[in-house]
């Protein structure tokens, strides 16, 4: 299935020459989904042993899923802020945890720089509050920066001191960080994955779908149109498009649609009343909005979730009017073209990884903050391949539950358990 039709599909600046997989292959390594996981595991993997056999086998197109249509917010840290309930996670755990989280923008900005990936890599990133309530909760949260995990590039701003960088009625104070960053999220993905097929051994093949598997001594990979891949170890990186190929891991994640717009190029003398210079910017909501100027004056602009699957009626309008009440003016502008796309949500919000069999490893649920983290984990699967396994462990160590009914049950009864968060902003009780 080609790309989706959005502001990065329209933007991007690499193409990937795959394979066509037309028999049956052997290799060391069979990575299914090709997103940030699965080709960040091949390009690590690659770098540390040249030799091996790597094949990634992607459904539709590198980056199709959520990789490639993100609001492109390079953040550090998790969906939740604390770890609260993880008994088997100390808190020097949690420490090494946080620090693995800035690490992770860290490589990303270090794989653009080494390949010069053209991404419009821009850094600084605004956490904003909307209310005395979330204003609290981000003194707290900036203390901690602070004071548990000892972090120095974040500042609290002030109403005088935020309208410094960003402009706006809706939002009364902020945390800036200057490390946090945006980037055009097709670009790096397609990006890193020319680099990785710079090694002869490794094969990247789009449309083709995994229809199960098996393990024993080897794991046995099976297509649609009934090819074999036969492989020492698979690697299991389809995230919120796991389908049915694994019911284990299916149970543990919510797939959650989300929706962005970008708006035309902005004139200069419009985008200051607003912005002083491009920059991401969050808030605290439940269903939190985010959005980024970018360096070619295009807002582009994320909010809203359906947890049914029932989109709204305009997605367009349903999001220029939370732009209204944000930047009011910049509702007006013409959008080039508006989308959606699934995130994979865990019920604690912190990243499921861990291992099915012995030869048998997978990553998934990042739940809104795998800009970042994707490109780590991915080197800590190829790590664990290879035989070093201490971040794996530790992130193994987290405990999930499972959505009650997954597949059938869970989505409903999701809508049910969210609805209660989202009528708590609709009223104003945040």
């Amino acid at each position: 299935m080609n790309y989706s039709d959005n502001y990065y599909t329209r933007t991007k600046s690499y193409k990937i020459n795959s394979s066509k997989l037309n028999e049956s292959i052997q290799c060391d390594v069979c990575i299914v989904g090709g997103g940030l996981t699965g080709i960040s595991t091949a390009y690590y993997l690659s770098n540390l042993d040249p030799s091996l056999k790597i094949v990634v086998l992607e459904k539709n197109k590198v980056g199709w899923g959520a990789s490639g249509r993100n609001g492109g917010q390079l953040i550090h840290g998790y969906s939740s802020d604390t770890f609260s309930g993880q008994k088997n996670i100390s808190k020097q755990d949690e420490k090494v945890l946080w620090d693995f989280s800035v690490d992770a923008v860290k490589e990303v900005k270090k794989n653009i720089k080494k390949h010069n990936i053209d991404c419009d890599l821009i850094e600084g990133f605004l956490r904003a509050a909307a209310s005395n309530r979330h204003e609290r909760s981000l003194h707290q949260y900036q203390s901690e920066l602070e004071k548990k995990y000892n972090y120095k590039d974040s500042v609290f701003l002030n109403k005088k001191e935020l309208n410094e960088k960003f402009r706006t009625p809706f939002y009364q104070s902020a945390v800036y960080d200057r490390m946090c960053s945006q980037i055009h999220p097709l670009n790096y993905c397609l990006g890193l994955a020319k680099e990785a097929l710079k090694n002869q051994n490794l094969s990247i093949y789009e449309d083709v779908e995994v229809s199960s598997y098996t393990s024993d001594s080897k794991v046995q990979i099976k297509t649609s149109n009934n090819i074999i891949i036969t492989a020492d170890n698979l690697v299991l990186s389809c995230n919120a498009y796991i389908g049915n190929l694994s019911k284990v891991l299916r149970s543990n994640i919510m797939p959650v649609k989300t929706y962005v717009t970008a708006l035309e190029a902005l004139p200069d003398k419009i985008l200051k009343e607003f912005f002083e210079k491009p920059i991401a910017i969050s808030d605290m909501f439940f269903v939190l909005n985010y959005f980024r100027l970018n360096s070619h004056n295009n807002l582009i602009f994320g909010g809203r979730v359906s947890y049914s699957n029932v989109d709204p009626i305009d997605v367009e309008k349903s999001l220029k009017n939370i732009i209204k009440k944000i930047m009011p003016g910049l509702e007006k502008y013409e959008s080039i073209c508006s989308w959606s796309g699934h995130v994979a949500i865990t019920q604690n919000r912190l990243p499921h990884i861990g291992r099915l069999d012995p030869n048998i490893i997978f990553a998934q649920g990042y739940s809104g903050h795998g800009v970042a983290l994707t490109t780590l984990v991915g080197k800590v699967l190829a790590q664990t391949i290879h035989g070093q396994t201490a971040y794996f462990d530790l992130f193994s160590k987290i405990t999930h539950s499972k959505f009650p009914g997954a597949g059938i049950l869970d989505t409903p009864l999701l809508v049910l358990a969210m609805s209660y968060y989202k009528l708590r902003d609709i009223l104003g009780l945040y």
